[in-house]
């Protein structure tokens, strides 16, 4: 097994980006209340960092808001990949964790957790194969898999059945769109599959799956009636399988959804149904928010209160880097590009402005904007007339939190003073 312990020991090895340059941080722990900050240049730039009190805000109101909407959270590991996180999201109470592929799910298993939902097909003889020795290890363990199609489920019933001592495959069938993702496109196609599951042997039918997140446009309102009626299918193909009784245990019935974008819809969805039913949702963007595309979302579920007040959620990630050239008046360039911050929705927005021992707490700022990014190069627009030096700090706020975080294999945990706190490790 995999412990916390082991991750916060794991050897750092050289290149990893925001490792002080003398050698001093070797592990995770070596950073833990050093006393180093990343405003008094401690750390050659750039650096990711995650304010500690934004990250405590948001386990704290979203788990107050999933427990009065009545449902469970499980939320996406894909989003940060950093056990030390999950293990503070499965303290606060969340029933469990998603993922979206094999290795994703052997790190949280090797982590000890629980109760995965793997948000995938579970297709491939290494991953089947793979997924039923892991679960032979840990039968008491609950696992759920996706399944859309009568070639996938015999291919798992299969999997499973050359794996001695391996619980039978739990399965949840997915509802699909048209010309959306996975899934099954008709309630037909749904009823259908459930039947073939039932006569398979070595696999079960634990429930039903959906993702609404792929309902974004810049039309909020036809976006809830889009996400609305896509829920009230997923609940269709529900009461439809358990009419029909080919659930493998009709006393637990999975129904889940995606959620991050629209979870107070999918909170609203998905409760007041028959008591049998374990509603799940899978949001997992709440823990860092942002500053871009998430903040936009919020908004609407605040305008929308669906399933009462919005969690009061606060942009926790940030990158740190150094103005390298102010070549022109209304230009400066930041080391700082593609491979270090999201770019695939909105570009980073320099909030925060530092200069050592001129500034003493950051400056906000909304003068600055980033028109373009190369692999390390930010390309800035500022006033003509502002004194941003060559050397200065910036602090960028960052949209989806997601295509940050890939790109780090060690974060800062800080204090709202830049301190840090701790390295969090990702195994991205």
């Amino acid at each position: 097994m995999l412990g916390l312990r082991d991750i916060a020991n794991t050897p750092l090895p050289a290149g990893t980006k925001g490792l002080p340059l003398d050698g001093s941080i070797a592990r995770p722990v070596d950073l833990i209340d050093r006393g180093l900050n990343v405003l008094r240049g401690d750390f050659p730039m750039p650096v990711a960092v995650l304010k500690r009190s934004a990250l405590d805000n948001n386990l704290r109101v979203m788990q107050a808001y999933i427990e009065r909407a009545g449902v469970k959270l499980a939320p996406h590991a894909k989003t940060t990949l950093c056990p030390q996180l999950f293990a503070r999201q499965l303290d606060h109470g969340c029933w469990g964790l998603s993922v979206a592929t094999m290795s994703q799910f052997k790190l949280c298993h090797d982590l000890g957790v629980e109760r995965i939902i793997l948000a995938n097909q579970l297709v491939g003889a290494p991953e089947i194969a793979g997924l039923a020795h892991l679960w032979a290890q840990t039968p008491s363990r609950i696992y759920y898999v996706l399944v859309d199609s009568i070639a996938a489920a015999e291919q798992i019933s299969a999997g499973f059945s050359r794996v001695p001592g391996a619980p039978p495959a739990r399965v949840l069938i997915e509802m699909g769109v048209p010309n959306g993702r996975c899934g099954v496109r008709s309630l037909e196609e749904g009823l259908t599959l459930a039947g073939a599951i039932r006569a398979l042997p070595h696999i079960e039918l634990h429930g039903v799956e959906g993702y609404e997140g792929l309902f974004v446009s810049d039309n909020a309102e036809q976006d809830t009636s889009a996400v609305s009626s896509y829920l009230a299918g997923v609940l269709q193909l529900y009461e439809l399988l358990r009419t029909e009784d080919l659930f493998a245990d009709p006393r637990q019935i999975i129904v889940s959804a995606g959620g991050s974008a629209y979870y107070d819809l999918v909170a609203r969805g998905l409760t007041d149904k028959s008591s049998a039913v374990v509603p799940i949702l899978r949001s997992g963007c709440y823990l860092t928010h942002d500053s871009g595309f998430y903040r936009r979302l919020l908004q609407r579920i605040e305008d929308r209160s669906a399933a009462g007040p919005a969690p009061r959620l606060l942009p926790a990630l940030e990158v740190w880097s150094r103005v390298i050239s102010r070549p022109q008046p209304d230009q400066a360039i930041v080391i700082l590009g593609k491979r270090d911050v999201s770019y695939d929705i909105d570009l980073p927005m320099p909030r925060w402005w530092f200069r050592d021992g001129h500034h003493n707490v950051p400056l906000a700022n909304d003068d600055f904007v980033v028109t373009r990014l190369n692999d390390q190069h930010a390309y800035l627009r500022v006033p003509s007339s502002s004194d941003l030096a060559v050397g200065d700090l910036l602090g960028f706020e960052i949209s989806h939190p997601c295509t940050t975080f890939d790109k780090w294999s060690l974060l800062l945990e800080v204090e709202d003073d830049y301190t840090v706190h701790a390295g969090l490790k990702t195994f991205f």
